[in-house]
């Protein structure tokens, strides 16, 4: 079995150090926006970009198709189709990087094509998504909640708490379902008047239970952000002690002070 190779001291301070200077450089950005605060974010942006490009790499390298086209390349012609799906999607972005300066009525036929190509394969990716999305939050989200407030809502031998908070849930969920469905100007303009004012409290309940919603989630955002704060400021202060600058810096206040 092989050891790993254990990385030098000064590898190790340098990452330290280079990891205090980037902290410093985006907290500067509370101060205004200058370049050093954006030189921090360009160097942030681009080591994350640089990793998650690394990590797509070895994941699409180990794919199963990638492995058999690397072992048979004409045993199954089809995992080629991603191959050629990639490829397409790269030349487009490349055309349209690179062919901005040339693009009017002067650009050739063959640009024109390409980028047109490049559009197929983030056609299948956007169609993919939404349909992905759009089925998991209907088979996921949509209908368990509704069924599952339907349920809860008329257990009608339940206690009275329970009776009473079923049928808040499914009051709340049906409300939501309906102020996202139902357009007052346009579905409500030709009913009775006790129509009218029955799906307008409906909508009322449900748009501000939406309301509540978004501001449990954003609360749960904010909180995040701030842990995420509070962890910055700990490694911070970590890292300062870790360099010495630490010590350095009491040592200075303690002679300035006098004690």
């Amino acid at each position: 079995m092989v050891s790993p190779v254990a990385q030098p001291e000064w590898l190790n301070a340098a990452g330290v150090w280079l990891g205090l200077v980037i902290s410093l450089l985006v907290f500067s950005a509370i101060l205004g926006d200058h370049w050093l605060a954006r030189l921090g974010q360009y160097v942030l942006v681009g080591s994350v970009l640089g990793y998650a490009v690394a990590i797509v790499w070895q994941t699409a390298w180990s794919l199963e198709f990638v492995a058999a086209l690397r072992a048979e390349p004409l045993a199954a012609p089809w995992n080629w189709l991603p191959v050629a799906l990639a490829l397409l999607l790269v030349a487009g972005a490349l055309e349209r990087i690179f062919g901005q300066e040339r693009s009017g009525p002067s650009q050739g036929g063959w640009r024109r094509l390409l980028r047109l190509a490049g559009f197929l394969p983030v056609a299948f990716l956007v169609a993919m998504g939404v349909a992905v999305a759009l089925v998991g939050a209907v088979q996921g989200t949509v209908v368990p909640q509704f069924v599952q407030a339907a349920r809860t809502g008329f257990q009608w031998n339940a206690p009275l708490e329970l009776l009473l908070t079923g049928i808040l849930a499914l009051l709340i969920t049906s409300s939501a379902l309906v102020f996202f469905a139902v357009d007052p100007a346009q579905h409500l303009a030709n009913q009775p008047r006790p129509i009218q004012r029955l799906m307008g409290a409906w909508i009322w309940l449900g748009q501000r239970a939406v309301w509540l919603a978004a501001g449990a989630v954003f609360a749960r955002l904010a909180a995040s952000r701030l842990s995420l704060l509070i962890a910055e400021f700990d490694y911070f202060v970590s890292t300062v002690n870790a360099t010495g600058l630490g010590q350095l810096l009491a040592t200075w206040w303690r002679s300035l002070s006098g004690t």
